[in-house]
């Protein structure tokens, strides 16, 4: 596997990235049909956020492709959050439940940079398996 900056191996020893003060990892969980699940991590500061919720449908997926998703579903959160924050009347956004809320704070100061990074992934293979 070769892996391209801005990516790089994390202190997990897996594929992920820093964005802010946070260093997000990804690896394979299993396969179910033609749906590829992926394990991921997030690491900001003492607190370790994980899960193996994230899927893909395409046939062939690759940790990069997975790694563009996570970063698609964590922008979704932040946007999610700071129209609630904004709207506090209004009712809940439904994304605003996609990660824990340990994470709100984080996604939305850095959402400029998660939008970026996702759009990078899908421009440029950056992980090679």
């Amino acid at each position: 596997m070769k892996i391209y900056p801005p990516l790089g191996i994390t202190g997990r020893l897996l594929p992920g990235i820093v964005i802010g003060e946070a260093v997000i990892s990804i690896e394979y969980s299993h396969r179910a049909d033609s749906w590829q699940y992926y394990r991921w991590f997030i690491d900001l500061n003492c607190q370790h956020f994980q899960g193996d919720n994230l899927v893909t449908t395409v046939s062939v997926s690759s940790l990069q492709e997975g790694l563009r998703h996570l970063l698609h579903f964590l922008g979704a959160f932040a946007k999610a959050h700071q129209y609630w924050k904004s709207n506090p009347s209004s009712p809940k956004p439904d994304n605003v439940t996609l990660f824990p809320v340990g994470l709100a704070d984080w996604a939305v100061e850095n959402a400029e940079e998660i939008a970026m990074l996702e759009s990078t992934l899908m421009d440029k293979i950056l992980i090679e398996e």
